[in-house]
């Protein structure tokens, strides 16, 4: 079964998956920021793609990198800000992520990038306070740590869904499947295309496992950390990780914990910022406040409001229409309910002439809706999406405080979502009904309010205009 092997797997995914990729990676890899003339020579490289110059000047605009707030508009001065290896890292972070993204995305892949992005920006704040230098070189080099693995499910390789269906329906580890499948670990193909493409020692030195410098230590533990945090904060596992990471930065343990869970909420806005908005419910919150895994289900777990995140997602879709298309629209508006309002179980229905369909959600216990919620507006009546398509305008259903429309509720919705309090919103383009939001806190988030109900009318009220604009850029 097992095909290739890993000096086959770098040259395939490097040659004939990303060439592009691989040829502009490794020339910002052979400039040193020694002189002006790299410094040039990077600024040249950047405005080559007026994509990648505009997210590079969106980044540079962005708290984590300018929290002065004075706009940055060149290039050139991007560089002054940020530092050129600062620089240099955004763009291949950015290069790869569009690559990636270009793709017909898997679920893997978004979990892995996902917690890629979680665990860079943990890496980053271990190192804070220490020199830019090896804070930009951690960043990338934990960004980077699953290069292989995300390149592979990226990848259009027939060996992808092999590998996705033996994980699946075997008890194999992914080392195991992976080498079943490919003849070579993941860790295997992402050290063969480090080496190929010049990703720096300290991406060489993790991989290796040579604890041979603070930011070698700093990208093990946050990956460590990512994949712990999965399990809940309060997991053994992750306690174990952070009580690691506090020996490594000297730091109380209770410290390191609200630094930690801190960060995990910067890493969805940086996720956002990168044009990666499709991963951000994949990054474990840090807002929730949850005990161990094995006591969730008896538990409160509420979702706190957060102003401040609502007022960010709401300014990035009113200001950066340009930069956005409409599926990255709609995720903005999923994570801004469920995060920055505090809606536990939010969905996004598409509709595509008479079949509605769950296509995003966020929230425990949704994973079976997009499989399950599939209705024909057309030979179905009198559901809930019914109602709300009927109304035209945002609406709270049991208002009162406990559902009083059962008859909405077919049997397929009761054993899917239940019957709670919910709001719910067409979306309107134009004429054009294009999709529902269904948004509650369940059984364990406590009632719905009226501040809640605005801020989910104010969003759905943004999202509205944003799609006007970008129909109007789409027809410009």
């Amino acid at each position: 079964m097992a095909t290739g092997g890993a000096r086959s797997w770098v040259e395939r995914l490097s040659q004939v998956e990303m060439p592009a990729l691989a040829t502009v990676v490794k020339e910002l890899n052979d400039l040193t920021g020694d002189d002006d003339s790299s410094v040039n020579h990077l600024a040249e490289v950047i405005l080559r793609d007026s994509n990648l110059t505009s997210q590079v000047l969106k980044i540079s605009n962005s708290v984590q990198y300018n929290p002065t707030s004075i706009k940055v508009n060149t290039v050139s001065r991007a560089i002054v800000l940020i530092g050129f290896d600062g620089v240099r890292a955004i763009c291949i972070s950015l290069m790869l992520i569009e690559t990636l993204l270009a793709s017909d995305t898997r679920n893997r892949l978004l979990q892995c990038m996902a917690d890629a992005f979680h665990a860079a920006s943990q890496a980053r704040t271990m190192l804070s306070g220490g020199r830019a230098h090896d804070i930009e070189q951690a960043f990338i080099a934990t960004l980077l740590f699953h290069l292989g693995e995300m390149a592979f499910w990226a990848s259009s390789s027939p060996e992808a869904e092999e590998l996705d269906r033996l994980l699946r329906e075997s008890n194999l580890t992914l080392k195991e499947a992976s080498t079943e499948v490919l003849g070579a670990s993941f860790l295997q193909i992402t050290r063969g295309l480090a080496e190929l493409w010049k990703l720096g020692d300290t991406l060489k030195d993790a991989l290796a496992g040579r604890n041979t410098s603070a930011c070698v230590v700093a990208v093990r533990l946050a990956d460590q950390l990512s994949r712990a945090s999965k399990n809940g904060w309060d997991s053994t596992e992750a306690r174990g990780v952070m009580a690691r990471i506090a020996e490594f930065t000297k730091q109380p343990v209770r410290e390191v914990i609200v630094n930690c869970r801190d960060t995990a909420d910067e890493a969805v806005a940086l996720a956002v910022s990168f044009g990666a908005a499709k991963v951000c419910h994949l990054i474990p919150s840090g807002r929730e406040k949850e005990g161990s895994v094995s006591d969730r289900s008896s538990k409160k777990i509420v979702l706190d409001s957060d102003p401040k995140l609502q007022l960010n997602i709401l300014r990035e879709l009113s200001s950066s229409v340009s930069e956005l298309d409409v599926n990255t629209a709609f995720q903005m508006v999923l994570e801004g309910l469920h995060r920055g309002v505090g809606l536990e179980r939010v969905m996004v229905c598409f509709i595509q002439k008479d079949l509605l369909f769950a296509r995003y959600v966020l929230g425990e216990g949704t994973s079976q809706w997009r499989e399950k919620i599939r209705i024909n507006l057309n030979s179905e009546q009198g559901t809930l999406f019914h109602y709300a398509i009927s109304r035209r305008h945002p609406i709270w259903l049991g208002e009162s405080g406990r559902v009083e429309n059962l008859e909405l509720y077919t049997d397929v919705l009761r054993s899917v979502i239940g019957c709670y309090p919910s709001f719910m919103s067409v979306v309107r383009l134009g004429s054009r009904d294009v999709a529902v939001f269904y948004a509650d806190r369940w059984d364990r988030g406590g009632k719905l309010d009226s501040e809640q109900f605005d801020n989910f009318t104010h969003f759905i009220q943004q999202l509205n205009s944003t799609l006007k604009l970008l129909a109007g850029k789409t027809k410009g």
